[in-house]
């Protein structure tokens, strides 16, 4: 039987529900490509959720690690006891303490019963005869005149002095003579012993000690005060703070100055580092209080000659090139942008310029945030470079060119080896880490870092700056703030000459005691021998009497050939 024959009207139906079908098909396929879009976006956010939580749980890792763990790196540190070794203990002490602190109180003052003590203004130069200070006298006398003529009397003057176990007061006494003029008897005094502060109240012994506890072992002028008080002497805050402020300014225009000048004409590698410094808000504007302002301290080591401080409001490039204009040779820093402006140009081959060298600790740093974190690409860096320390450590005690010659030999291989794994790994490792921010800042900095390799005397890394920036960061605890800009730059050359002192195992007190009694007959253009590089042999050919009395003339010796 032949089929039945299919009319005009079921053929359109049929061909309208193909349209159908393949549009309802076009709309799903559609539908599945939004729906696959939307997968795709949302992925993209899971995967930027996940990077951001996995850099913030690094930087948690950081931070308590810089909470509870040791507040420095220590070199010769196994690198699993960095990843796990006090990272649970430390935390379980700190919170024993803690708790046991918090067991014991009860026992804090009573704010409701404050002793003030009214603080009455200055009243003009205090009159030391009515201390009870012991009195050391000293008598200023002139055989010349004693020759010409007799001896009526003496015209006494009183400061007050520190010796070694409490203060005394310094009674001078300069001697009258009668000599015969040509109008008759007439009176002459013996010349005064000049000083550097000519109506201060305290001897430069005093002077000394006020620097020295503050800005030795940073003692606040408030508890100086304190501590005047508890043996029955008196002496504002006010008053040392000026006295302070007038011995950082006479040192740092004088031996300071010449210290700097010494190291930009005649040292060959320079270590410097910067921190931060507050100083105090000026008066309220329109009743509102002002901010601290913000203000830097630099400092540089200068071979093993000086160790010096600089003060600047700003961290800029203007300063720093300021500050080593003229210097030609290593520079070692951090990787701050401020130092680029020294190294910028062509090398010149007839001329020697700066260059800068990288710091090891501070590209081992990055590696062992990584480490703590525990990536392995930093666990990795830290054996690298602690290889490259290990090797360079063997070479401690060699002369400069024999140490220059076994580096090349010993320690250039595994700073090539190093940084070729850098360069392979910081293509495969994955995402904006710790770990390939470790990679990154090395690979950055392999010029500077291999510079290590030119000279002997270059240290591997730049820590000793660090440490020298040591002192100015526990006198930001203990005093929050300086005064003025100005007040920061004398304390800047205090921290110079004090520092300095360290270096060449000077007593601090006993060098500034005798130095500031020895500036005001010193020549200017001899200050470099009063700096403490050369203060040991100065003090040689200085006159021991002279220098032993309390007060009196110096005679300088003669320019040394």
């Amino acid at each position: 039987m032949q089929p039945d024959a299919i009319s005009t009207e079921e053929v359109e139906a049929l061909r309208r529900e193909v349209e159908e079908r393949r549009r309802e098909a076009v709309e799903r396929e559609q539908a599945l490509d939004a729906l696959r879009e939307l997968v795709r976006s949302f992925e993209g956010k899971i995967g930027a959720l996940e990077s951001a939580l996995i850099n913030q749980t690094a930087e948690n890792e950081i931070l308590k690690r810089k909470l509870f763990g040791t507040k420095s790196e220590r070199g010769g540190t196994n690198e699993l006891q960095l990843l796990l070794g006090d990272l649970l203990r430390e935390p379980a002490a700190l919170q024993k303490a803690l708790d046991d602190a918090r067991g014991a109180g009860g026992n804090s003052p009573d704010p409701s019963d404050p002793k003030k003590k009214d603080r009455q203004p200055p009243k003009g130069r205090r009159d030391l005869s009515a201390s009870k200070l012991p009195v050391i006298s000293v008598d200023i006398v002139d055989p010349e005149l004693a020759a010409k003529g007799r001896l009526i009397g003496f015209e006494e003057s009183r400061e007050l002095m520190r010796v070694r176990g409490g203060f005394r007061v310094l009674l001078k006494r300069v001697a009258k003579y009668e000599v015969a003029g040509p109008e008759g008897p007439t009176v002459a005094a013996a010349p005064a012993p000049r000083r550097l502060f000519p109506r201060a109240l305290c001897h430069t012994s005093v002077l000394a000690w006020i620097v020295v506890e503050k800005f030795a072992l940073g003692v606040p002028h408030h508890r100086l005060e304190q501590h005047l008080e508890a043996e029955e002497e008196s002496l504002d805050r006010g008053t040392m703070c000026r006295y302070a402020e007038d011995v950082g300014g006479t040192l740092g225009a004088t031996i300071v100055h010449a210290m700097l000048e010494d190291a930009r004409a005649n040292c060959r590698v320079l270590s410097t580092d910067a921190t931060g410094a507050s100083i105090q808000p000026g008066t309220k504007v329109n009743g509102v209080k002002q901010v601290c302002r913000k203000g830097h301290f630099f400092t540089i080591v200068a071979d093993c000659d000086h160790v010096l401080y600089e003060f600047t409001d700003s961290h800029s490039s203007d300063f720093v090139h300021r500050l080593f204009k003229g210097f030609k040779g290593f520079l070692q820093s951090d990787a701050s942008s401020v130092f680029d402006i020294l190294d910028r140009g062509p090398p010149d081959p007839d001329n020697e310029r700066l260059q800068l060298v990288g710091c090891w600790a501070h590209c081992r740093r990055y590696f062992f945030e990584a480490a703590v974190c525990k990536y392995q690409v930093g666990v990795e860096g830290l054996h690298r470079i602690q290889a490259i320390y290990r090797a360079d450590a063997e070479l401690a005690e060699l002369p400069p060119a024999k140490r220059r010659e076994r580096r090349l030999a010993l320690v250039a291989p595994l700073i090539d080896d190093f940084f070729s794994w850098v360069e392979r790994v910081k293509q495969v490792e994955p995402g904006r880490t710790l770990a390939t921010k470790a990679l990154g800042y090395a690979w950055n900095q392999r010029a500077e870092l291999t510079r290590v390799l030119l000279d002997g005397r270059l240290p591997l890394d730049n820590t000793r700056s660090e440490r020298a920036l040591r002192k100015i960061v526990v006198g930001r605890k203990n005093w929050m703030f300086y005064g003025t800009e100005t007040h920061a730059e004398s304390a800047a050359a205090i921290f110079s000459v004090i520092a300095s002192c360290r270096l060449h195992r000077l007593d601090p007190l006993d060098y500034l005691s005798d130095v500031l009694r020895v500036l005001p007959y010193w020549p200017r253009d001899r200050y470099i021998e009063l700096a403490p590089l050369h203060w040991r042999a100065t003090r040689a050919s200085l006159k021991a009497d002279e220098l032993a009395a309390p007060a009196g003339a110096i005679t300088v010796p003669p320019k040394a050939p």
